[in-house]
């Protein structure tokens, strides 16, 4: 294997499991799909879980495994493609000597990657800047020059180098019902009286310290909710991030934000996707343990 096929989705709810087989169609040679929201996927002996694994079998990611929510219902899967891919370790918040920047993250033969690849579907908070800040913080363990891993998911907050970027939208919060203005702004004395800024400051936290968006490493800039969201101010906010080690696999012209009526039919957000070529991947001595 020489290309890896990433892809991330906020299912909204996780109700439309039978349009998963359309969407994931849309990216030919899928190898890891990262899902949000599969609420109440963990119920009734996890039989959702299990009809959304059984649907994309037949697309190849035949393999799931999902983290409980430690905020509710909404939990957070990632689906692989076993034929391509062996797992090695699953981090869930029940289990012993897990720790806190550890939840959730799925370790993975692929490719001859050395270390081994680390996946993570994530859902920040959508409410609070300080909670988005947090998790970010819990996240910088994947910026190191030796880690190999891809984040993605709805990280309900804008990137901050891309901010200049003349296609990059920027929300009018004034047009969102005043108790949502604060969600996704600066809060009163990191900003003038007044005024509404985005709240980049979880992710400026990440860039930092090393992690990439692929989206800007691709230049593009496109809004990655679907186009009612938010009254129209939905912005960039699904994003698919990698650590140093893997910033430089992105293959060109493969990054894309997809658009389509089982898109829009599926949830209020917008499959994310981009390939990764891992010929270009430079392996790393494996890193000593905590």
């Amino acid at each position: 294997m020489h290309e890896l096929g990433i892809a991330t989705l906020n299912l909204e709810n996780g109700e439309r499991i039978d349009l998963l087989p359309e969407l994931v169609a849309q990216v030919p040679g899928l190898d890891v799909l990262m899902l949000q929201e599969g609420r109440g996927w963990d119920c009734l002996g996890q039989k959702r879980r299990f009809q959304a694994e059984s649907l994309l079998a037949a697309m190849g990611l035949d393999r799931s495994f999902l983290t409980r929510s430690t905020r509710g219902t909404l939990h957070e899967l990632v689906f692989i493609r076993s034929a391509s891919m062996r797992p090695l370790a699953h981090y869930t918040p029940d289990l012993p000597d897990v720790f806190h920047d550890q939840i959730g993250a799925v370790e993975l033969l692929a490719g001859g990657l050395m270390p081994p690849l680390t996946v993570r579907s994530v859902q920040w908070p959508h409410w609070s800047g300080d909670a988005r800040l947090n998790e970010a913080l819990r996240l910088t363990r994947y910026a190191a020059a030796d880690a190999c891993a891809v984040i993605a998911g709805d990280f309900n907050s804008l990137y901050p180098d891309c901010k200049t970027h003349p296609a990059e939208f920027e929300p009018d919060w004034t047009q969102l019902p005043p108790y949502k203005r604060h969600h996704k702004t600066l809060p009163p004395g990191l900003r003038s009286p007044g005024t509404l800024v985005s709240d980049r400051r979880a992710f400026t936290t990440l860039a930092e310290a090393g992690l990439q968006s692929a989206g800007c490493i691709a230049g593009d800039m496109t809004p990655t909710v679907n186009t009612k969201t938010d009254h129209g101010q939905g912005g960039r906010i699904d994003h698919i991030l990698l650590s140093p080690m893997l910033a430089c696999a992105v293959v060109p012209g493969s990054y894309q934000v997809h658009v389509s009526n089982a898109g829009n039919e599926a949830s209020d957000h917008r499959m994310v996707s981009v390939r990764l070529d891992l010929t270009r991947v430079r392996s790393s001595p494996m890193r000593a343990g905590r």
